[in-house]
């Protein structure tokens, strides 16, 4: 399970493999609070696992853009430390 955050929207990848080494990715956007779930099946096959968790980012991504429009920009409360070595 792969996980990434887009406007605040947490995305969950999950990687299929297929037959004839073939990849597919689904993806699961989590909205907080309340965590709710929408759960998209990856359609296309890839000949690699990071092709297909590529394109499946990006259509998240692309969701998540397209519900988010005229709404207000959400800001993480407690964003990740930039720790310097």
């Amino acid at each position: 399970m792969i996980q990434s955050i887009h406007k605040g929207v947490e995305i969950e990848l999950e990687l299929h493999e297929m037959a004839h080494d073939r990849w597919q990715c689904d993806y699961t956007l989590i909205q907080h609070p309340g965590r709710t779930r929408t759960f998209h099946r990856g359609e296309q096959e890839f000949p690699t696992e990071d092709l297909a968790a590529e394109h499946a980012l990006q259509e998240a991504r692309d969701a998540i853009d397209r519900d988010s429009v005229g709404q207000p920009v959400r800001e993480i409360v407690n964003p990740p430390r930039q720790v310097r070595i």
